[in-house]
């Protein structure tokens, strides 16, 4: 997840030859533009109607930001997922004006839950379920081995264990050996051939008002890897809105890649997401994002319990 001590950009903050452009790539007058203000980066993100009735969605940044480079990424991951699955098209991107832009298919919804009972849960799985078949073979021809570009998620117990933090819970400063020494091994078992999200969550999920389906967007990193690391990485945000570490994982039963999972392997990641978001939730960041961040590591740490069995 990016993280940004700034503001959201708005349409309004566009320079006026910048909508006019956009305007002449959607096709139509921009009848009206709504800025969305959630989320963890500062850049633009806008919901447009056109005069013609269609509905796009516009994401972008200047260039020199920090976070350009994600938008370039997520423009060449976006512009590789099949057509098959359930992620908004990606219609055109590139440079106006010194500025990163990517301009899709508005999908009319909203985030859904994935709580216990929610109406929205059983279509989030099914597509879930979707990504092996659909996303493999992996289509995007830069994608870094997840094993490769997630290494950090693998050091993060080291870190915390070299400098330990004074507030670190009891129960990790009894089992801090043992987390050092689980957090590398999921890394061999994740080698595979499968266009990877690798931020799976429901911020990144949108539900379609009309059908129920949910798409996933915010294709940020692009990694290949094996399926059952998108399946398993959800686990922490189905605990996030309400799950027990044990009905999450029951949720995911369905999931033939969740299933085919080495329990091992899982329990591995459990271990390096929780050193993850421990670590991550004492660098320097806004209240909004750190909330987000203790309950992230929260869920986590949840989950490593359960998996470990440890006491």
């Amino acid at each position: 997840m990016a993280a940004s001590s700034e503001p959201r950009l708005l349409w309004q903050d566009l320079p006026p030859g910048v909508r006019g452009e956009i305007t002449d790539r959607s096709g139509a007058p921009v009848l009206r533009a709504v800025s969305q203000e959630g989320g963890f980066t500062s850049g633009l993100a806008a919901r447009l109607l056109l005069a013609d009735g269609r509905r796009l969605f516009v994401k972008g940044i200047p260039v020199g930001h920090p976070l350009a480079g994600m938008y370039e990424q997520e423009a060449a991951v976006a512009a590789a997922v099949p057509t098959g699955f359930s992620s908004p098209a990606l219609l055109w991107s590139g440079g106006i004006e010194d500025w990163v832009l990517l301009l899709f298919d508005d999908i009319d919804g909203r985030h859904p839950s994935l709580a216990p009972g929610s109406a929205d849960l059983p279509g989030g799985l099914d597509t879930v379920a979707s990504m092996e078949k659909v996303l493999t073979p992996c289509a995007y021809a830069g994608a870094r081995p997840v094993a490769e570009a997630m290494a950090r998620v693998s050091s993060c117990w080291r870190t915390l264990a070299a400098d330990r933090p004074g507030d670190l819970a009891s129960w990790c400063v009894r089992h801090i050996a043992d987390l050092v020494e689980w957090e590398t091994r999921w890394m061999p078992a994740a080698e595979g051939d499968t266009l990877l999200h690798a931020d799976l969550r429901p911020d990144n999920m949108v539900r379609e008002h009309a059908t129920g389906t949910v798409f996933v967007v915010d294709w940020a990193f692009g990694y290949r890897g094996a399926a059952w690391f998108d399946a398993a990485w959800l686990v922490p945000y189905l605990i996030m809105d309400g799950h027990t570490p044990a009905s999450a994982e029951a949720a995911l039963a369905g999931v033939p890649a969740w299933e085919s999972a080495d329990a091992d392997t899982v329990t591995a990641l459990a271990v390096s997401v929780a050193g993850h978001w421990e670590l991550a939730r004492r660098r320097p960041s806004r209240p909004a994002l750190r909330a987000y961040q203790d309950r992230e590591a929260a869920a986590a740490l949840a989950w490593t319990a359960y998996r470990t069995g440890w006491r």
